[in-house]
């Protein structure tokens, strides 16, 4: 079957096609692929749905929410040629957090540890079922430990006689969950998943290599910017606060008494990384009519509000219950801050570390605010994924 997609070409449907809802602080996205040659990924369908949003983990009008989902999902299915029958959905951080537990197992004699041992391990530690409120939506390891001391990230196929893990939990607000599943009900969808969006970035972004030495990921975004500390498989660390881009353009707007929509634009003309003199001015814009805006002043209040998300940054720090080498980078993602010039600068000076744009791998989409989605894609594209019968609720 062959089908237009919405790149204003055709594409020819494969089972391994698979559909993401990429949920941001600013809008819906929808994002299909294939895993392609070379190990890469085939976007065939990416639509949009822009909304209010969610800040400090509530959405800002939850009666909105399901029109959003409703009109994404619409789109998707104009633009593919059928229906969506199952979906992945990431969960943004303000909804999860992450639990780490060490699990061993002993056993009578030598024996090759299997992929059975392993996953009892994972049953030994996942007893969060008593928890009202959320449910385990992801389950990695952080390490292995063979012996006493002997730490691996892959155990299987060696013998020993003992064997330790530390593994990672991201847990999701079942109000969160039960909500979606709710919605895409009434949408038509029959089968979805739940991802986080950090844990997928996580495994998206850097090679084993590179997290098996930690990770730092900041996700700035809309209104909302995430951080966490990552190593081997799992997250270590999760936190999240309601500040990013849009709190910018709400600052330039009520400073400079502009619109919000104008706000929006300068936003994308800020330069940080330049000294301008009382005479360099941004053109904007406004009702019709050229309006002539301070560097120096739009600067100023762009650098204040970056300051007071490195603050925020720098409390997550401050309250994770793991330590991490003070000499690891900080990798930024998200469209909050990643474009705007200078940015990374700043706020490398103001987290007293060195802060790195986290690379995205060489897709159709390479950009900073479609990390999150990719992400996904990515994961729903490399696993096994297994999808869940949405009930009525």
């Amino acid at each position: 079957m062959r089908s237009r997609n919405s790149f204003g070409g055709f594409y020819k449907m494969s089972k391994k096609n698979m559909v993401i809802l990429d949920v941001g602080s600013e809008k819906l996205t929808i994002l299909e692929g294939f895993r392609d040659v070379n190990n890469s990924i085939c976007l065939t369908n990416k639509c949009e749905e822009y909304y209010e949003g969610f800040s400090d983990g509530e959405f800002l009008e939850p009666n909105n929410l399901e029109k959003a989902i409703f009109n994404v999902i619409k789109k998707a299915e104009l633009s593919r040629g059928k229906k969506i029958k199952k979906i992945s959905v990431s969960v943004p951080t303000e909804f999860c957090y992450s639990f780490c537990k060490n699990v061993s197992r002993s056993f009578l004699k030598p024996k090759k540890i299997t992929n059975a041992d392993i996953n009892s391990l994972f049953s030994l530690a996942n007893d969060f079922d008593k928890i009202k409120t959320h449910e385990v939506i992801n389950q990695d390891y952080v390490y292995y430990v063979l012996g006493e001391n002997n730490k691996v990230s892959n155990p299987k196929g060696q013998v020993e006689t003992k064997i330790t893990a530390c593994l990672s939990f991201i847990l999701a607000e079942k109000n969160f969950l039960n909500t979606f599943r709710s919605i895409l009900k009434m949408a038509g969808v029959h089968k979805c998943r739940f991802i986080s969006s950090n844990y997928a970035q996580m495994l998206y972004l850097f090679d084993d290599e590179s997290r098996d030495k930690y990770v730092l990921l900041v996700d700035c975004g809309y209104i909302t910017t995430s951080v966490c500390l990552c190593r081997g498989r799992g997250i270590l660390n999760l936190s999240s606060f309601s500040l990013g881009g849009g709190h910018i353009s709400a600052d330039l707007s009520k400073c400079l008494k502009i619109p919000f929509s104008s706000a929006e634009i300068l936003n994308k003309k800020i330069v940080l990384c330049v000294e301008p003199n009382n005479n360099d001015m941004y053109d904007l814009l406004v009702e019709g009519e050229i309006l002539p805006i301070s560097m120096k002043v739009a600067n100023a209040i762009v650098e204040s509000r970056i300051e007071v998300i490195a603050q925020g940054i720098q409390r997550c720090f401050g309250a994770w219950n793991y330590n991490f080498p003070e000499f690891i980078p900080v990798y930024l993602t998200g469209g909050g801050i990643s474009f705007i010039k200078g940015a990374r600068d700043l706020l490398g000076k103001e987290l007293g570390k060195n802060v790195l744009d986290a690379k995205m791998p060489y897709f159709q989409l390479r950009k900073a605010n479609y990390s999150s989605g990719m992400a996904c894609l990515n994961y729903v594209l490399d696993n096994n994924v297994k999808y869940e019968n949405i009930k009525k609720f």
